[in-house]
């Protein structure tokens, strides 16, 4: 029995899965996303290609699951809590912005190439939190009493992704306090039923 047989028969469930995104990670971080192949990963892997085709259905979701595995996710908890949604909203467009670049433009450009092919999953390794951004928001008093909608409150996350993902721009911290004080912040105080919502710039107090 050779050693590659050996390691199909040994291993199992989470461990042959984690060792398949293993496998799927350093070849992503090998040969980029556009010359990354399911054959190659599983040649890395010691297995075969009916044994990832089972987990992952094309290699847009292999990878994206391997990002998952290998980056430390990102809770509602990693947002800081400034005291004041405007800066709560420019500290979370920063996070994304390095969450983005810790998994590189290639890699984030390729996934959004194939969307078609996530399926059920979405694009969410810069995730949108601004549903808890905001719930603080209204708690502190600092927005009127309604319901904000889904569509504006990841207006944030959305242009942003579009500066990264489709503009291939990595927006300064000047760029993304301008997107919150220009649109997000009086598109959300707006919606919130704020009976004077922002307008313009205000004064930084993030130090950014």
């Amino acid at each position: 029995m050779s050693n590659s047989e050996a390691v199909r028969r040994r291993r199992r469930g989470t461990e042959l899965e984690q060792a398949l995104l293993d496998a799927a990670w350093d070849e992503l971080q090998d040969v980029g996303y556009a010359a990354f192949t399911v054959d190659a990963v599983a040649q890395r892997a010691a297995t075969s290609r009916p044994v990832l085709y089972r987990r992952w259905p094309n290699r847009a979701q292999l990878v994206l699951a391997a990002v998952r595995s290998h980056l430390p996710t990102i809770t509602p908890d990693d947002i800081p809590d400034t005291g004041n949604l405007r800066n709560d909203l420019i500290a979370a467009l920063q996070l994304w912005r390095h969450r983005y670049e810790q998994i590189g433009p290639t890699i984030m450009n390729g996934l959004a190439s194939e969307l078609d092919h996530l399926s059920a999953e979405n694009l969410d390794v810069i995730p949108a939190f601004t549903t808890v951004i905001v719930e603080r928001a209204a708690h502190r008093g600092e927005i009127g009493p309604h319901p904000v909608p889904a569509h504006v409150r990841d207006v944030p996350s959305a242009l942003l992704r579009h500066e990264l993902v489709v503009q291939h721009h990595r927006p300064t911290d000047e760029q993304l306090t301008r997107i919150v004080d220009d649109i997000a912040l009086p598109a959300i105080e707006r919606a919130a039923g704020n009976p004077e919502p922002t307008r313009g710039r205000r004064p930084d107090t993030t130090g950014v």
